[in-house]
This record gives structure tokens, sequence and C-alpha cells, in this order.
């Protein structure tokens, strides 16, 4: 079917993606967005997300820019004393790609708006949508700027705090966990072996980053809706490292200056009942199922969602089959990455076994194997 002219709510990597897909299916995009740059530290991306970069056609740009792994990012287990932690490693895809790639965040988001450009996506920034009416024809949205617009359909991928979903889905609203992530980059190596520290209740990820950069993450509990400062942001990572006396843990404890900024930012999660879509109107990644970084496929998912979209639109017949086959490939499958994630805080915050925590994520990184 001809999908005609598609507004793409949310330039983040769910949105630029299925700008670019789309774009090699022939079909002409419009994304919009209230920021026009991206805030973030590192992205691991694992098994089929590879798949998609490859698909995209910007594999080549993101392992230029980043660093391509050979085996999971869960690969590397440790117990916070430094010992390896003996979790089989979870499985791979036999596709020949890299098991995963690790990049910096901004970087993913330049080289993913790039091709979507190059695909003939045309960018607005500063603006959101305000409200929007549909008929059996199109779609009649009202920006925040004042300005209409008219499109054969809308795409919602603007995030967990969503303005699309609240309009869409005014009853489903994402759940805070209780904890805050914490992220950090620093401007050095890694001073220390990088993977994944495990104490009873916490861990600590460290990763290189092209350019002989460290990224730094890890949560710490916060009641909701308190603004953490950056001086407390600080603190509450010395604290976090403070309980990992392994070498590279201890070195970044003593390396995190009064000038170092610590993103921070709500553990929440949600997964909209299916069906995502309203008529001519549907969700896709973080607006749809925004979930916790335990199973570091948040981002993954986000990128199976915009080509899969893509090519259900280029193939139906109707809009609504598109939408609909778009929710039988898609529903079951994201489920699995938030039940999981979720699931694994929760153990995390009750001190149960790593070999435990290992097993349920080998068990859904085995089911994600499977194409998407």
């Amino acid at each position: 079917m001809s999908a005609g002219h598609v507004l793409i709510v949310g330039a983040g990597i769910a949105g630029t993606s299925l700008a670019v897909a789309l774009g090699h299916h022939g079909i002409s995009s419009e994304v919009i967005d209230l920021d026009d740059h991206t805030v973030g530290a590192h992205i691991g991306l694992t098994n089929r997300a590879v798949d998609v970069l490859a698909e995209l056609g910007v594999l080549d740009a993101v392992a230029d820019a980043g660093t391509v792994m050979s085996d999971s990012v869960f690969g590397r287990m440790f117990l916070a004393t430094g010992e390896p932690l003996p979790v089989p490693p979870p499985p791979r895809t036999d596709t020949g790609l890299p098991a995963s790639v690790g990049i910096y965040r901004p970087e993913l988001a330049r080289i993913l708006v790039d091709a979507a450009k190059a695909a003939g996506a045309v960018f607005r920034f500063g603006l959101s949508v305000e409200s929007f009416h549909q008929d059996s024809a199109g779609v009649d949205v009202t920006f925040t700027d004042g300005s209409t617009g008219r499109y054969d359909l809308v795409v919602g991928a603007d995030g967990v705090r969503s303005k699309v979903r609240e309009l869409l889905h005014p009853k489903a609203r994402p759940r805070y966990t209780g904890v805050v992530a914490l992220r950090w980059m620093l401007d050095e190596e890694p001073p220390g072996q990088p993977g994944f520290y495990n104490s009873k209740t916490e861990m600590v990820a460290i990763a290189p980053v092209k350019g002989g950069r460290t990224y730094v993450a890890t949560g710490a509990p916060s009641p909701e809706g308190h603004r953490v400062d950056q001086r407390e942001a600080r603190g509450m990572l010395r604290d976090v490292l403070s309980r990992f006396p392994a070498p590279a843990p201890t070195a970044l404890r003593e390396k995190l200056s009064d000038d170092h900024t610590v993103l921070v930012h709500p553990y929440e999660w949600i997964l909209v009942p299916e069906p995502w879509y309203r008529g001519r109107v549907t969700l896709i990644g973080d607006a749809a199922h925004a979930t916790t970084a335990h199973l570091s496929s948040g981002g993954g998912m986000a990128l199976e969602d915009a080509v899969v979209l893509a090519q259900e639109l280029a193939e139906a017949d109707t809009i609504e089959r598109a939408f609909a086959a778009f929710m039988k490939r898609r529903f079951a499958r994201v489920k699995v990455v938030v039940d999981a994630s979720v699931r694994l805080l929760e153990m995390h915050q009750a001190g149960e076994s790593p070999m435990a925590m290992g097993a349920l994520r080998t068990q859904a990184t085995t089911a994600l194997i499977n194409p998407y």
C-alpha cells in the first residue's frame, strides 16, 4: 500500500530509524521533536539490533563511531570484589554480524538523523503535537507552535513521556520503580577490567567508549518526584562505587570530581495494552513499551519496531492490516523485554542469586535471538 505522508513525533532512536526505513520503501516522512540535540551517554545494541542497523544501512557508520564486540554485553560479569561471576554467557545469533555494538548515544543520533535525511525525511525542531483529529482519509494535527498539518499517518515515537500516547491512550501511564539511573562519562580509558560488577543488591556497568572514554552506569533509590541535583547525583554515585572494592570501581570513584556531570533519570516502565494504534495513529518505541536497562534491549526494541512497521506499511493493502500485522509481530516480543527487565530489577533489589538472574537473562535473550 502507499502510506502517503507520515508524521513521526519524536527524533529519538525509534523515530529516526522509522524515517530511514520508510524512505527505503519510498514513503515520505516528517519528523518533529521539541529538542534539536540528544542528551545521553553510552548505549549497547545487542543481538538483532545489530541486524536492524545492517538493514537500515548504517552498521558500518555505527561500527566506525563505536566499539564492535564479538560477544554479548553481558559476557563479562564480576562480583563486587572483581572475581569472575560464573554465569553462562547469553546466546548469540549466527548471522555473522557482530554480537553487539557500543556507541556514544549522541553519535548514534547523528548517524540516524543523517541517514533519515538522506532517505528523504524532513525534520522540524522546537515543537510537538498539541492535538489531532482523524477521519477515514487522514489525520489533522495541531502543533504546539500553532501551525497545522494533515497526514496520512501519525506515529508517536516520543518516548516514555509521550504526548501522542497521552492523547491516544490517556489511561496508560509509566510506573516508577523507585530507582533512578546514574550515568557518567569519564574522558579516560577504563582504569581496570570493563564489565558488569554485581553486589548482592546493586550492579555497576563499566564500558569502554571509542575515543578513550569510559561509561559508568548504575542505579540508586530515590523518592518519586524528587529532583536530584548534580551535587546529590555525584554523592549517590560515589556511595554506590564505595561498595564495590574491585580495582576498576574503586579507581573510578577516586576519579569522580565535582566538575563531572552525572546524568540522572528515573527508571520507569510501561507496556501499553494492545493494540497500540487507533485508526491512523500508532505508537512505537518507548512511547509504547519503555523499560529499565537491565536487559540492555530498550534501544534494540525501538530499532526493531521501526523496521517492522515500515515493512508492514509497505506490504499491506490497508493501514488497518499493516497496524494489525505490526502488533502481531511486536507485542509478545517487547513484553519479554519489559517483563524480564522489571523482574531483574526486583530480583536485584531483593538480593536474589546472581545465578538466578543470569538464568532469567539467558531465557529472555534466547527468545530475542528469533528474527524480529
